[in-house]
């Protein structure tokens, strides 16, 4: 009366019971979420990296314009407090 899924070896009723499925459906469940969190972990990380190289790449150009002698000393200080405030 009842054929499709429930004669089936995946279905558990004909003898052919698939034992291992939930397990390792519950291993790949697992892992996905581990997955994802680490995608997640590292996207944020490296943002801050981004931010922070933007910040000395800042501060780098600061100090050329230093030595070139394009800013005094003054300058230098308030703009560098500037950036620095921003990241």
């Amino acid at each position: 009366m009842f054929h499709g899924w429930y004669g089936s070896p995946w279905y558990g009723t004909g003898g052919y019971a698939f034992p291992w499925g939930g397990l390792i459906m519950g291993i790949l469940v697992v892992a996905i979420i581990a997955g994802a969190i680490v995608f997640i972990a590292r996207g944020g990380r490296n943002r801050m990296d981004d931010r922070r190289d933007a910040t000395q790449r800042g501060i780098d150009i600061l100090i050329e314009r230093f030595a070139r002698g394009e800013i005094d000393g003054e300058t230098f200080k308030k703009m560098k407090a500037q950036i620095e405030e921003k990241s």
